[in-house]
């Protein structure tokens, strides 16, 4: 038996005003990632990363979730890079005649004013308590061990459109709890791969890469539709968007994937991430 939930939603936003923040954390040397034993993965972990092209103090925070992607892998390790806040560069400043591109969403500030983040770079792991980067390695640690009862199965599809750069992408969640429960989903695009500019502690680089940019959510709220989970049962949840091409974003099908996550008032429950397109054997590779 299976408890279908549908949406569809075009390009939805949520109209919030960026918050202007001035603090850019610097984690000190002897701080910073060290790499552990090996541990049985039980889950996935959901690491939100509040960051800014402006923030100095980002690009090491970045370093530290490609560390992380590179021993726990990003089927089970997935971070989402949320542009926003005083240090973020606005999608509406986008002059791609220019070469300047911005990266920050009224979206993800909606997301940074629901933690009340105040200062960067800064990441909440699985819906947790806000904290500065070099504590991440732990927490994703402890986070990636802890017993789940909920699964998620993800399917995405993309169907472009007729003559445009323009296509629809679709996302089904088929989610198996082990005890009845009501909880929320989501659904989040993110893009790898966007060259836009980054300061550092040291200079501005134009031609940095920004992955795991989140670039739009399918349902409204931070945690998205309510759903009912019954235990044995699957339960069916459905969304869609249309990706951008505009003069503020232009979105490259090839380098999204969807992120979906079922959470409860404990936190995220289970969180899963698919490319929009699988992956050719010569990129698999690259990341072996």
């Amino acid at each position: 038996m299976k408890t279908i939930y549908k949406n569809s939603l075009i390009a939805c936003t949520v109209a919030m005003t960026a918050v202007t923040f001035t603090a850019c954390d610097e984690v000190g040397e002897n701080d910073r990632y060290i790499l552990g034993e090996a541990i049985k993965v039980e889950r996935g972990v959901l690491l939100e990363d509040f960051t800014g092209q402006n923030c100095i103090n980002c690009p090491e925070a970045h370093k530290v979730i490609e560390q992380l992607e590179e021993q726990y892998g990003e089927d089970k390790f997935i971070a989402v890079s949320i542009h926003c806040g005083g240090f973020g560069i606005s999608t509406s400043r986008t002059n791609f005649e220019t070469g300047r591109i911005g990266l920050m969403t009224e979206e993800g500030n909606a997301i940074m004013e629901a933690y009340g983040i105040q200062s960067f770079p800064m990441g909440v792991i699985n819906m947790g308590n806000p904290m500065v980067y070099d504590l991440w390695p732990t927490a994703v640690r402890e986070g990636l061990q802890k017993e789940t009862d909920v699964n998620i199965d993800l399917n995405v599809e993309y169907t472009p459109h007729e003559g445009g750069q323009i296509g629809t992408i679709t996302a089904k969640a088929d989610i198996i709890s082990g005890s009845d429960r009501m909880a929320n989903i989501q659904f989040w695009i993110l893009e790898n791969g966007i060259v836009a500019s980054q300061r550092s502690t040291t200079e501005t680089m134009p031609d940095y890469v920004h992955n795991n940019v989140f670039r739009a959510q399918i349902f409204n709220g931070l945690k998205g539709n309510q759903i009912s989970l019954t235990n044995g049962f699957t339960t069916e949840v459905e969304g869609s968007i249309e990706t951008r091409w505009t003069d503020k974003e232009r979105w490259q099908p090839e380098n999204l994937s969807v992120v979906a996550f079922v959470s409860d008032n404990t936190g995220v429950l289970q969180v899963v991430k698919k490319p929009l397109f699988p992956k050719t054997d010569s990129e698999s590779e690259k990341t072996e």
